[in-house]
């Protein structure tokens, strides 16, 4: 019987300040301007001083493992592993009874995407399932992906590669993210305001968009479901509070909801809006008493969920006199679990 393991591949990230400069430069194809260093590092001692992503597919990977073998979730471990602030407590793998074991493998930081493969191999994986955490497709991610995981799986004689099933429209995953945004939405300092529910994800270069629109294509498909799943009303009900914006919902004591796109990149030229910061201003100008964030464009918690939304969006929202509230990152939790799970059974 072939035996066979699973990939999970993800962006990636430096597990501290040491690593940001190979990080970055791996980002970027060159050496990084000092500038962009000093404040990449600033915004990571921000945040704790690395980034949560390899420590959380670390989590992951090993949650996935026990789910495909039937074995019941590991439990947390007492003490706490260095990392932000106790996010990235190491579980052990299960001793006995994994029937596919899972690797990780990061596109720009350890561990890379060629010494996952190499180390399933040596495990004796004659086929592998490449299963990104990035669920919507875009080149700079899960195309980026595809095309390391093929290299270095090809470096290997014999060992087979299938891409697992998409999840972003999966049952636990629209659940996980619903329950999130629920959660926020209901929280003591958000229920006695009027709220505005904004879907982030990561800004794209429209030139990006428009060589290959299936990134905001399935954003818009995914924040649709999780809204109705939420009680948000329709994306075919129009809200017109916010000049030059396109929202949804907000009607019989609902609230009003859109997708708006963040952490813009460096690049010359326009970028998929709207702007996050503008969706801020344009709340605070039409009077609601809070935002509510649901990164839904991220299912693992990294820089663009620790800092750019919890540290400036929020203080962007608070300083102008409105609450702000961000959902939970699906991370490592059970539903996230399950839809990795069933993306990795629909191709075997």
């Amino acid at each position: 019987m072939i035996r066979t393991g699973v990939l999970i591949t993800a962006f990636g990230g430096p597990g501290d300040l040491d690593e940001i400069a190979p990080f970055m430069c791996s980002l970027l194809g060159c050496e990084p301007p000092q500038t962009a260093l000093e404040e990449a590092r600033r915004r990571y001692l921000t945040i704790g001083g690395s980034s949560p992503l390899p420590p959380m597919a670390e989590r992951i990977a090993v949650q996935l493992e026990r789910e495909l073998a039937g074995l019941p979730r590991a439990e947390e471990p007492e003490e706490e592993s260095s990392g932000f602030f106790g996010v990235a407590k190491v579980l052990a793998r299960a001793a006995e009874g994994v029937e596919a074991p899972v690797a990780v493998g990061m596109l720009h930081s350890e561990p890379s995407i060629a010494s996952a493969v190499n180390a399933l191999v040596a495990s004796g994986v004659a086929r592998i399932v490449s299963l990104s955490l990035s669920p919507f497709e875009a080149a700079a991610t899960t195309g980026a992906y595809r095309s390391a995981v093929a290299i270095a799986v090809g470096e290997h004689q014999g060992v087979s590669l299938i891409e697992a099933a998409d999840y972003r429209r999966s049952e636990p995953f629209l659940t996980a993210v619903a329950e999130g945004l629920t959660a926020a939405l209901f929280d003591d300092q958000i229920k006695p305001h009027r709220p505005l529910v904004v879907f982030s994800a990561h800004s794209l270069p429209m030139a990006d968009i428009e060589a290959d629109p299936s990134y905001a294509e399935q954003l818009k498909e995914t924040v649709g479901e999780v809204a109705a799943r939420a009680g948000l009303g329709s994306a075919a009900d129009g809200f017109d509070d916010l000049p030059g914006i396109t929202a949804y919902g907000g009607r019989g004591g609902t609230a009003p909801w859109l997708l708006a796109y963040q952490s813009k990149g460096r690049r010359e030229g326009e970028w998929l809006g709207p702007d996050l910061d503008a969706v801020i201003d344009a709340a605070v100008a039409q009077d609601f008493g809070a935002v509510v964030v649901s990164p839904v464009g991220f299912v693992v918690d990294h820089m663009e969920t620790l800092y750019d939304l919890d540290v400036c969006a929020a203080d962007r929202a608070l300083s102008a006199g409105i609450e702000f509230a961000r959902a939970k990152a699906p991370n490592d939790n059970e539903d996230m679990i399950h839809a990795l799970a069933e993306a990795v059974r629909a191709v075997l």
